[in-house]
């Protein structure tokens, strides 16, 4: 078992083997191929734009906490503003937003794009490479598929080319008047004469750059622990990417700014102008108590209506807190009803506990800002402005409904607290008049003092959470370019069209032998018949014949020797052998065959004698170089001529006869048949060790045949790459019905490509000849 498992193992190694020296034929295809891949590799990378990765990460604070100040001061648990609390995906969300990243192109004026030509393709300048600047002060939507060049004059002017349009010569700093827009070109360096001559330009809405770029964008968190964002994203101008991503985090933390300092502001304005109303009603009453105590002459209250009052003074706390209420409420609802202010933020920490009313003010205001925010980048006729106008609308009604029901129940409750308070009035009827009304003016004083003291402290608080309000960002590594370009990469770039290049030769020449059907292997012979195969022949070069020489080594030189080592072996029993060497095709090599067996067999001390009976197209005078004369057709066609008179002889073996086809006749079938051709093959069996006759092809005409009685041995020539396999058919054919003696097969220019024991004779010479020297 082992055995045989190390024989399969080696058959494995020589089809590999095999395998390589026969692609290693078509070397040239393979470099062919591989030079215009990489050279095609080479041209677009050259034409495609490199990438560079920008990067930057920062720190969000606060992350689904609200700030450490209310811990400190119970007062700021009113302040909506400490109790904000946030989210990674919400940072996240909002850094990878369209109009965030539409704001920063705005602030960046990307609006347009510069280009310098270089090696096959365009390439985007920016920032300190740029030699001009093109201000735009008005543009439509033909601007943005207009190709726009600009060419440098001198220091002071330039042409603007666009297309088909005509070109204008302009200067610097003026305007150029364009059907799809007006522009300023404007010198951006100082020294133009070594700055590129020639500039391309294009302008872009920034609507469609903005989602470009917010495709590129990544903003992802670096682990579930920390709360620390990478912002990324490609860009083909390092410079240019830098700016964006420092400019997208910085408007980031702007706009948290103004979100978190808007609704501050708003309530300062409110609480404001509560304060000037109240000041102005404190003032008169004031005033009305010093009046009253000068005209009455009243300085001080009687002791004795102390305990009459305190009761009273209980309930009017109560009624003071209720007005208050209903003061703020009522204050609320003339804010909401006036039409100017209808798209103002409404406050939501006034003292009225009531959570419908906190909620829809929390929503309210959220509507508010959503609004603001989408005015920045939209027009008020958008869809969306209008949309959430709508819904602004039905909370206002919503709140000012609310707010009437809560009127209702205060108005309600004070009433009931004045009905009680009113049986006190009956106790302190005893007090004279004059310190009742003074009385009645000091509660009105105290609500009034109460509201402003209140309003006040709400505006103290609102002043120091907008003062208080930073970035909940900080920037842990400004943004940074890759020092080398990250797409394409050049080693993927260059391996995939090297094998590219490898695979399509390959592919070809593989595909190209499978739909050959050429006989290719040895094995394309051993699966097809049974057929033994006497020898391989390997390719002959040169030109003529003969590879067979005295005294010279050649590989062709071993081959033939072990062809007629086998030829011994396999057919021993024959002392005069008569051996027909044929092919299916002409072209196969059947004459090349028989002229160097014949040679090698002389070579042995043997007598040979090479008679061509290929009356169609003879080839072995030709072959070998001799005169034509008398040959086989004269010796049938005259009965007076000897034997002798056809038998020729040459310098390539002293032992080796030579038999012409001599003149072709009209009709080679009918002439094989001739009782000449019995007597001239009797003749030569009795004076020769072998005759080896050439015919021509069996598989296009019937004349070696007619030569089948006289045969012991029969060669078949089959030529690699060139025999059609469905020939192998013809030869099991011939031997499934006896029709030649003793059939064996040779095949003829075999390449190392399609044999793996010539590569091994090869090196076995190679061997032999070094061992010699």
């Amino acid at each position: 078992m082992a055995e045989g498992e190390v024989i399969y193992s080696q058959s494995e190694k020589n089809d590999f083997k095999r395998f390589l020296y026969k692609y290693l034929r078509y070397w040239y295809l393979f470099v062919i191929s591989i030079a215009l891949f990489l050279t095609l590799a080479f041209v677009l990378l050259r034409m495609s734009t490199p990438q560079y990765l920008i990067s930057s990460s920062i720190l969000i604070r606060d992350i689904d906490k609200g700030p450490d100040f209310q811990s400190g001061d119970p007062v700021f648990k009113d302040l909506d503003i400490f109790n904000a609390a946030t989210s990674i995906e919400n940072e996240i969300e909002a850094l990878k937003s369209i109009t965030l990243m539409q704001r920063v192109l705005t602030e960046l004026s990307l609006q347009t794009s510069y280009y310098v030509d270089a090696f096959l393709s365009k390439r985007e300048i920016y920032g300190s490479e740029l030699p001009i600047r093109v201000r735009i002060s008005r543009i439509n939507n033909a601007a943005y598929k207009q190709k726009v060049k600009i060419v440098i004059k001198n220091s002071n002017e330039f042409e603007w080319q666009d297309g088909a349009l005509t070109t204008h010569t302009c200067r610097f700093g003026e305007s150029v008047v364009r059907p799809y827009g007006t522009f300023t070109v404007l010198v951006a360096s100082a020294v133009l004469r070594n700055q590129p001559q020639v500039i391309h330009v294009v302008f872009h809405d920034l609507r469609d750059l903005a989602l470009d770029y917010q495709e590129k964008l990544t903003v992802a968190q670096v682990n579930k622990k920390a709360n620390v964002l990478t912002v990324s994203m490609l860009s083909p101008v390092p410079e240019k990417g830098k700016a964006i991503v420092n400019k997208l985090i910085d408007e980031y933390n702007t706009e948290s700014k103004e979100d978190r300092n808007l609704l501050a502001m708003n309530t300062i304005n409110f609480i404001d102008e509560r304060l000037r109303d109240l000041t102005g009603e404190l003032s008169d009453i004031e005033r009305s108590v010093e009046q009253f105590k000068r005209r009455n002459q009243v300085t001080d209250v009687r002791s004795e209506a102390t305990a009459y009052l305190e009761e009273s003074r209980n309930y009017s706390n109560q009624l003071s807190n209720l007005n208050i209420q209903l003061d703020v409420a009522e204050s609320l609802e003339r804010y909401l009803s006036q039409q100017q202010d209808q798209f103002e933020l409404v406050p939501s920490n006034l003292r009225i506990d009531d959570p419908t009313l906190v909620d829809l003010i929390t929503r309210f205001n959220e509507l508010q800002l959503q609004r603001e925010r989408l005015l920045r980048t939209a027009e008020p006729a958008n869809p969306l402005v209008i949309n959430i106008n709508q819904q602004l609308a039905n909370l206002r009604l919503n709140i000012l409904e609310n707010l009437s029901t809560i009127k209702r129940g205060l108005i309600v409750t004070r009433d009931n607290l004045a009905n009680k308070a009113g049986g006190f009035r009956s106790r302190i009827s005893q007090i004279p008049e004059i310190e009742r009304q003074l009385n009645a003016i000091n509660r009105q004083e105290g609500v009034k003092r109460d509201l402003y003291v209140y309003l006040l402290q709400k505006r103290e608080e609102s002043a120091l959470s907008l003062a208080a309000t930073g970035s909940n960002t900080r920037v842990i590594d400004p943004a940074i370019a890759s020092k080398t370009p990250v797409q394409p990469k050049k080693p993927v770039f260059f391996g995939v069209a090297f094998v590219l290049g490898l695979v399509l030769p390959l592919g070809f020449i593989m595909v190209r032998d499978f739909l050959s059907d050429k006989v290719q292997r040895k094995k394309d012979i051993t699966k097809s018949t049974s057929v033994p195969v006497l020898g391989e022949i390997s390719h002959f070069g040169k030109k003529g014949y003969l590879a067979v020489s005295k005294g010279i080594q050649t590989p062709h030189m071993e081959q033939f020797r072990l062809l007629r080592s086998n030829l011994d072996f396999a057919a021993p029993q024959h002392a005069n052998q008569v051996i027909l060497v044929t092919s299916s095709m002409p072209g196969e090599g059947k004459t090349f065959v028989g002229i160097n067996l014949a040679v090698s067999l002389s070579f042995a001390g043997r007598s040979v004698v090479l008679v061509d009976f290929d009356l169609r197209q003879p080839g072995i005078i030709n072959g070998l170089g001799l005169n034509s004369g008398p040959g086989v057709s004269d010796f049938v066609n005259r009965k007076d001529l000897a034997a002798d008179a056809v038998i020729g002889s040459t310098s390539a073996a002293p032992d080796l006869a030579v038999i012409g086809a001599g003149s072709l006749p009209d009709d080679p079938t009918e002439f094989m048949m001739s009782p000449r051709v019995s007597q001239l093959i009797t003749e030569l069996r009795e004076r020769f060790d072998h005759i080896i006759i050439d015919t021509a092809p069996m598989g296009q005409v019937a004349d070696a045949y007619s030569l089948a009685p006289f045969i012991d041995v029969t060669i078949f020539v089959v030529r690699y790459n060139f025999t059609p396999k469905a020939q192998i058919d013809n030869i099991n054919e011939i031997v499934d019905n006896k029709k030649l003696n003793q059939p064996m097969i040779v095949l003829n220019d075999a390449r190392r490509e399609n044999s793996y024991a010539l590569k091994q004779r090869y090196a076995m010479n190679k061997y032999n000849k070094k061992k010699r020297v």
